[in-house]
């Protein structure tokens, strides 16, 4: 957790995931020398991270790949979140 109560990683695939999971990306950070994809933290976010990392996360694995893509897009562009 950061002082300003957000959940931040540059690791995509986990970023891919938490959106997935329906964890709300509030935005991408660019300002710093690599990105950051920012969530609300919480406990549940927290928990979601280390199941990913531990390899005990379950999610729809063409969701995963759809956000993944659209996240790899934006970072190109280096845009922002926005639903579809």
């Amino acid at each position: 957790m950061n002082q300003d109560n957000t959940y931040r990683t540059s690791d995509t695939s986990l970023g891919a995931f938490l959106v997935t999971s329906q964890f709300a990306l509030l935005y991408i950070d660019y300002s710093k020398l690599r990105f950051e994809f920012v969530f609300s933290d919480s406990d549940q976010i927290q928990q979601a991270a280390t199941n990913y990392l531990s390899g005990n996360a379950k999610v729809e694995p063409a969701s995963l790949i759809r956000v993944n893509r659209k996240l790899l897009r934006l970072l190109r562009k280096q845009c922002q979140w926005e639903e579809d």
